[in-house]
């Protein structure tokens, strides 16, 4: 809407004069500017010199920032505070928080799946504050991400997995804040919405 009542002139502008932030797809970026770079090499100037983007206005739209849940496959399971135990995961979901930098635990204790609320120290967000002080603190451990918190909760109950780390969604802010410092959060730490639908736009690079 903004943009049809702006003009793509005066929305072109705008987008020009701001700081973007990748919020997805970063590595893809890194591939094309490389792919760029190759094709310009043996072709000069081409359509590869310029790549499709979706650009949201994080100030009007505040996209949600879903997490990706940590779910340990192998290797010596790290230590971390062992929290409070609730019933269920639909608890862990209720009750995790990125202000409070708390989150869920959920693993096998004498037999049976437990689900436990813990908290760390620090500022948020709390994915940043458990590979801090947890995840990148374990040798050799195997770490699958996960979107799905019931789909980590399962790999524990299959004993697929020896332990998952339920996490909560955090701000967009936050990762401005942290970008803008010059640190990098964990890899695969944000599930940013909304995503456009594969295949919706096709782009040829040959005429």
């Amino acid at each position: 809407m903004w943009v049809a009542a702006t003009g793509w002139d005066e929305a072109l502008q705008e987008i020009r004069n701001s700081r973007l932030m990748i919020a997805d797809g970063h590595h893809r970026y890194t591939v094309a500017l490389a792919h760029r770079d190759e094709m310009r090499a043996r072709h000069g100037a081409g359509p590869w010199d310029a790549m499709m983007t979706m650009v949201v206005d994080a100030r009007a739209e505040n996209p949600p920032v879903l997490p990706i849940h940590r779910v340990v496959m192998g290797g010596a399971l790290p230590e971390a505070p062992r929290g409070d135990p609730v019933r269920d995961l639909a608890e862990v979901l209720a009750t995790v928080s990125d202000d409070d930098l708390t989150l869920g635990v959920v693993a096998i204790e004498d037999g049976r799946l437990i689900h436990r609320i813990a908290s760390l120290p620090g500022v948020p967000p709390v994915v940043c504050a458990l590979h801090e002080q947890i995840l990148d603190r374990a040798p050799n451990i195997a770490l699958r991400f996960e979107p799905d918190a019931a789909r980590a909760e399962q790999a524990v109950g299959s004993g697929v997995a020896s332990a998952a780390y339920v996490l909560p969604p955090t701000q967009v802010d936050r990762v401005w804040n942290l970008v803008s410092e010059g640190k990098l959060l964990p890899q695969k730490s944000t599930y940013f919405w909304p995503k456009p639908r594969t295949g919706l736009v096709i782009r040829p690079f040959w005429p």
